[in-house]
């Protein structure tokens, strides 16, 4: 499972020393929290400020954090409507953190994230030259922590002198020629990251990455309905150098991770074009509608419909369209946190870039028995899969052929039943190791979450059971299945099943379908009181599951969508997901 964590927009507008503005940042960074990273954005108009403001800066950061220091990058954009802007990261969720000189490890169960500082080389060189020393590193980090180059699904780029020539050749398209030699190390099968590369006053070339293992099962590329992709442009707007070395920008739009989305650098372009509006309010507009076209929630993936941004990050090339672009931008999202930096963007036409986080929101979990199936509800929009074998008997195990297919087949996430066999749910002691050995196969292949569930021939909740199989699950997702709805007193059981701390019950209400447990149901939905997740499961069908969110007050449902010849139709699917949205 991917840590939790939050991005916190923090600035100050004291006046005064450096360190004292620093010292103010801090304070409100507090100690309490553990801040993976901080970004902090400089006035440092050349190299001599840059290095004194970037040491000045460490040393109160490493006087205020001490061992724990997070990864502190420096970047030399003039921060708007403060006097010092910064960006944290914090870790919101459960990891421990290894730190490093110039990167940070964060493990959690089986999972494993990578951030790095922003890494730099004044000295390499021209921007060529210092990406490739930058690279170098970046490739010995990786190396060292066992992740691939396509393991890194966020990459920052700041550039000195953007679009100036060095040469014969732009600085940026030095840096695209690095990048590219760099990753031409694998294929990239899942895509490339989502990036931004972006101009600043000082300080050379930067490069700062976020890895996660396991990234291909975890993330997929969004492209941009309006735009051409960034590694696919034409010659026609590479800058002209030398012919031999003229690489693409190796990005993608954004990405999808797990339930975030990852927007790269985004300016006012259409297709491989620059929108000419000269006018910083109208090329604002247009860069809000490219970016409003990226994050449609059907484009994020088909039938998903729901999307918010967290934080944006604005940069802007010229101080004296500031405030046109900040109305604009405000007046359009103005209840989202938001910063502004002067910068100087890659294309000498554009006027603002914008990059941001945001999330999604998922409520369909369609259950399937093979990797067609799961294919199908995917492209009806489901928002998850339930895996499982002989759905007759109320399924069981799926084989590990079967899991491997089904995960190479759709991008959505994936829980996998662990049942050894139908009939009760009163497990001996070797259909347990059975249990056991088939969510360690699940962890071992990179599965979402696992489905389980144990009861003792009392009716009651086997703790002992779904401790051992839990543990056994590290990091992947817990969700009790319906055995909770032959249990002899739900009420208890729901107690129990939260104490363990399982993240979803799947359940008909204590009954045989949706229909005749509706109002168990919504008892058990006030009562979970946000504890755990409640999804609706056996009998949810388009003609139910509008009228089943209204008298239960639940927005997760669980269903097999089948059409006429019983297997999952994407119809099904589709319609339920249309249905519950007009809700």
């Amino acid at each position: 499972m991917i840590s939790e964590k939050c991005l916190k927009i923090i600035s100050t507008c004291r006046e005064g020393t450096l360190a004292e503005r620093c010292r103010a940042i801090l304070a409100q960074v507090g100690k309490g929290r553990i801040a993976l990273s901080i970004v902090f954005f400089i006035d440092a108009p050349d190299s001599e400020s840059f290095i004194s403001a970037e040491n000045e800066i460490l040393k109160e950061c490493r006087a205020f954090f001490g061992k724990a220091m997070p990864m502190v990058t420096c970047v030399a954009q003039k921060p708007i409507g403060s006097t010092l802007t910064s960006e944290v990261l914090y870790l919101s969720g459960d990891g421990t953190i290894e730190y490093n000189d110039d990167y940070l490890v964060i493990r959690n169960g089986r999972q494993k994230e990578l951030i790095s500082k922003g890494i730099r080389f004044l000295s390499a060189g021209d921007s060529g030259s210092q990406a490739n020393a930058v690279f170098s590193r970046i490739g010995e980090i990786l190396d060292s922590e066992g992740f691939g180059i396509d393991e890194i699904v966020r990459q920052w780029n700041y550039i000195e002198g953007i679009t100036l020539v060095n040469g014969g050749i732009q600085n940026y398209q030095m840096f695209n020629d690095a990048r590219s030699a760099f990753y031409s190390r694998t294929d990239w099968p899942g895509g490339y990251p989502a990036a931004t590369g972006i101009g600043c006053a000082s300080g050379g070339v930067a490069v700062s990455v976020y890895a996660v293992k396991g990234a291909l099962r975890l993330s997929h590329p969004i492209d941009n309905p309006l735009q051409v992709p960034a590694h696919k442009y034409s010659g026609k707007v590479l800058v002209a150098g030398k012919e031999a070395q003229k690489t693409t920008p190796k990005f993608e739009r954004a990405r999808l991770l797990g339930e975030s989305v990852l927007v790269s650098g985004t300016a006012a372009i259409k297709g491989e074009n620059s929108e000419m509006f000269s006018d910083p309010s109208l090329q604002t507009k247009a860069a809000i509608e490219v970016v409003e076209s990226l994050v449609a929630p059907g484009n994020i993936f088909p039938g998903n419909k729901r999307f918010r941004f967290n934080s944006l990050r604005v940069y802007i090339k010229r101080e004296k369209d500031a405030d046109a672009i900040i109305s604009t931008l405000k007046s359009h999202w103005g209840t989202i946190p938001m910063h502004f930096m002067i910068a100087d963007i890659c294309r000498p036409e554009l006027l603002l870039e914008i990059e941001g986080t945001g999330t999604i929101s998922r409520f369909l979990e369609c259950c399937c028995a093979d990797s067609e199936e799961a294919a199908e509800a995917q492209t009806g929009g489901a928002s998850r899969i339930e895996l499982c074998e002989d759905l007759p008997c109320g399924g069981v195990t799926p084989s590990k052929k079967n899991i491997e297919a089904t995960l190479a087949s759709v991008s959505i996430p994936v829980n996998v039943l662990v049942r050894p066999r139908g009939g009760d749910f009163v497990y001996d002691e070797a259909e347990v190791e059975s249990m056991i050995a088939a969510i360690k196969m699940c962890g071992e292949l990179g599965v979402n979450g696992v489905v389980i569930g144990a009861l003792k021939k009392d009716g009651s909740v086997d703790m002992d059971i779904m401790r051992r199989l839990i543990a056994a699950a590290g990091d992947m997702k817990i969700t009790f299945h319906r055995a909770f709805d032959e249990c002899s007193e739900p009420f208890k059981a729901l107690e129990d099943i939260i104490s363990l701390g399982c993240g979803r019950l799947l359940t008909a209400g204590h009954a045989a379908n949706v229909n005749d447990g509706a109002e168990t149901l919504k008892e058990l939905q006030d009562k979970a009181a946000g504890r755990i997740v409640i999804m609706a499961g056996s009998g949810v069908r388009p003609g139910n599951i509008a009228s089943l969110e209204a008298l239960t007050g639940i927005s997760e449902f669980h269903s097999s969508s089948h059409g006429p010849d019983g297997r999952t139709d994407r119809s099904v699917v589709s319609d339920m997901v249309h249905i519950i949205e007009k809700q």
